[in-house]
């Protein structure tokens, strides 16, 4: 990609005390990163089914985690959250027909194409953050 490694790449061997290493005050580590993006695959996956009243709250415990246990089985749990998604998504594309990119996602004001276009860039967003965590 021309933007650098993508997002498996960029979790490739990342160790438990650097998923969960805080770069700066304020900053979101690996494992916040990483628990956000599953966040937000979770929101598009439910609108892909059609649940109109799925809600996530910006800067929510749902979208930001604070309240954690850095450890191994945590990590461990978030990874495979994120594989998780990232194959339903798939599976649910799958089966999506391209002429519904232009109609509105249930319950919201922007169509699946905004949605499924910003997934993607959310997605390369936080994997340069990540790439430069890594570091």
């Amino acid at each position: 990609m021309w933007y650098g490694s993508n997002l498996a790449n960029a979790l490739k061997d990342i160790s438990l005390e650097r998923a969960f290493q805080k770069p700066a005050h304020g900053s979101h580590n690996i494992y916040e990163m990483v628990m956000h993006l599953v966040c937000w695959r979770v929101f598009a996956i439910e609108m892909l089914l059609g649940n109109a009243a799925y809600k996530v709250e910006i800067n929510s415990e749902q979208d930001w985690p604070v309240n954690y246990e850095a450890t191994e089985a945590n990590w461990k749990s978030a990874s495979k959250q994120l594989e998780k998604t990232q194959v339903q998504l798939l599976q649910l594309l799958e089966q999506f027909e391209d002429y519904k990119l232009g109609d509105l996602v249930p319950g919201r004001a922007f169509k699946f194409h905004a949605l499924l276009n910003g997934l993607l860039h959310h997605d390369i967003y936080h994997a340069g953050q990540i790439a430069i965590l890594k570091k």
